[in-house]
């Protein structure tokens, strides 16, 4: 009998527990969890999970630090197994790793006995402006577009004219589709910075694909007397040479062939592209094209 009451009492207390804790649901995405504790399952051992803290390296990107691995017991507790020397130490979370995250509260951070924050971050320091236009230039390195958005506008709601902000959602509306919302934004960066060559690439390119070409030739233009970047240069040339072979416009295509020469190295994607353009300029498709992103 002594042992039905305990094992009555045990039931009762597992239940509790197991409804105090909340489970970890795996719905979370790593941008959202910035100097957070979260866990997902482990990526070298079946039936393991890991606990990590997501932290931002203002150089590299947003990463994943390894604290521990856990398992589940049978009500749904969070058991530490410790440290699994086969697990990653760090991951650079983005294109390659881009799985769902459960955040960790404090509760779950009890049990498995984790630090308030790893002492391997603590070095990376930034203000809470930083870490927005942080966040959102490393969504924009991971095609991320629409996650990157999010922070780069309520950054700019702050601070309109943070650095390379303006850049990087320009950027980003052209990455998703939104030539219009580019337009709109980058002739007033220009009121603020005139001599920024990037402000003139980005709306020439949003123009281009709106099908506004006398206006990206035109702003193309103000974007090479603004830059001594060869590259940058070549990039230009390829895009608008791409355009008037499209169009089967043999004269602005040779103006623009003519800047990628003067400017690319040989062997250089733009040079190899301006070869293959000139070699099939015969073979052109049928009918005009409108460049497309």
């Amino acid at each position: 009998m002594k042992k039905l009451i305990a094992l009555f009492f045990i039931t009762v207390i597992q239940n509790l527990y197991s409804q105090q804790t909340p489970s970890l649901v795996f719905d979370k995405h790593y941008a959202d969890l910035v100097n957070r504790h979260v866990a997902f399952p482990s990526l070298k051992t079946n039936g393991s999970f890991v606990a990590a803290y997501i932290y931002l390296d203002p150089k590299e990107g947003i990463f994943a630090h390894y604290e521990k691995s856990f398992h589940f017991g049978p009500n749904n507790e969070l058991i530490a197994d410790g440290i699994d020397t086969n697990e990653l130490h760090r991951i650079r979370l983005g294109r390659a790793y881009n799985f769902k995250l459960a955040e960790l509260n404090n509760e779950h951070c009890a049990l498995l006995n984790l630090p308030i924050q790893p002492n391997s971050v603590a070095y990376y320091q930034y203000t809470s402006e930083q870490r927005l236009f942080l966040t959102g230039k490393y969504l924009n390195d991971d095609r991320e577009f629409e996650r990157a958005q999010t922070f780069l506008e309520q950054l700019h709601q702050k601070q309109t004219h943070f650095p390379d902000l303006e850049i990087q959602l320009a950027y980003c509306y052209n990455g998703l589709r939104r030539y219009d919302l580019t337009i709109a934004l980058l002739p007033k960066a220009m009121e603020h910075n005139p001599n920024e060559p990037l402000f003139y690439k980005e709306l020439a390119f949003a123009f281009l694909n709106s099908g506004m070409a006398t206006m990206a030739e035109k702003t193309y233009q103000q974007c090479l007397e603004r830059t001594q970047d060869a590259n940058l240069k070549s990039e230009i040339g390829a895009s608008m040479a791409y355009y008037f072979y499209l169009q089967k416009k043999e004269e602005p295509f040779k103006t623009w062939c003519k800047v990628v020469a003067d400017n690319a190295s040989a062997g250089s994607q733009y040079f190899l592209l301006l070869e293959q353009l000139e070699r099939n300029w015969n073979n052109r498709p049928t009918q005009e094209l409108q460049i497309k992103n």
